[in-house]
């Protein structure tokens, strides 16, 4: 009967682009007497991704962190539920550690997504690096070919980590990182935005041994790019700053010399790359 039981009205954040287009709001009911605890787990978000964080308000309350990795780690003591309707949203905060989120709560710190994870970025990146420098230990594979890593090193780069899903690397004072992205290859130079995105990984490794063959062609005093005919097949289109092409090959880059170079390596092999432009 409606007396013997409790309305929780839920919702939650989206978590990304595409997730907003339908209300994730829902009604769930439970008994009379329900631990807090227990609605917060049963009314819990259905995207279920270890290391995602979540923030429970309950009343306009913050009482608790909840997660896949530890469930609800109440920041108020827990309670029975006797009346309702109840009203639960939970907030997402991306991949803050949830047991780190939860002692900085604990502590006092304000719920402020955008403060917390300005805290937390420091950490996070120390420990994608050990992570990385674990893969590297443990892991046979990498992720740039043995002629691709051997054509940048002969064009200056300097490797600092190479492992399954991520290579680092510097050229001529520049921070460089290419990481797998399901099935794009990105490459970053000096942290932020995405410099490149490309697919497939094999035109994405000829284009980055072509990047850097145009800055040593540049740097000795060369045209940047050798008088060679693109092969057909690949048309990039600009959009607001960035070059793209569409299909089942993906081209996405922010320079007009990054565009000219993905024609030009298009269709061809890194020593074919390599042998148009050494300098």
């Amino acid at each position: 009967m409606p007396w013997r039981t409790v309305e929780l009205r839920v919702d939650r954040d989206s978590v990304a682009m595409g997730d907003d287009v339908e209300s994730h709001a829902r009604t769930v009911t439970v008994p009379r007497g329900t631990p807090l605890s227990v609605a917060i787990e049963q009314s819990s978000p259905e995207i279920r991704a270890r290391g995602w964080s979540w923030v429970a308000v309950v009343d306009r309350e913050v009482v608790a962190v909840w997660s896949v990795d530890h469930g609800a780690q109440l920041l108020v003591q827990d309670r029975k539920l006797t009346r309702g309707p109840v009203d639960i949203h939970f907030r997402y905060f991306v991949q803050i550690d949830p047991g780190w989120l939860f002692d900085r709560l604990a502590q006092g710190a304000a719920a402020n997504r955008r403060e917390l994870e300005a805290e937390y970025a420091p950490i996070a990146r120390e420990r994608y690096l050990a992570e990385l420098r674990r893969r590297e230990r443990v892991i046979d594979a990498r992720l740039l070919s043995a002629e691709c890593i051997e054509a940048i090193q002969h064009l200056g780069a300097v490797i600092t980590l190479h492992a399954d899903v991520a290579c680092d690397f510097t050229h001529a004072g520049d921070a460089w990182a290419v990481r797998r992205a399901d099935t794009m290859l990105q490459v970053f130079v000096g942290g932020g935005a995405p410099f490149a995105s490309i697919r497939p990984h094999a035109l994405g490794e000829a284009w980055l041994v072509g990047t850097l063959g145009a800055s040593a062609r540049i740097a000795a005093g060369l045209p940047d790019l050798p008088d060679v005919d693109p092969l057909p097949g690949l048309e990039l289109t600009q959009h607001g700053g960035r070059w793209m092409s569409h299909g089942a090959t993906v081209v996405q880059v922010r320079t007009e010399l990054a565009a000219r170079v993905a024609r030009l390596v298009f269709g061809r092999s890194v020593a074919e790359v390599r042998a148009l432009l050494e300098v």
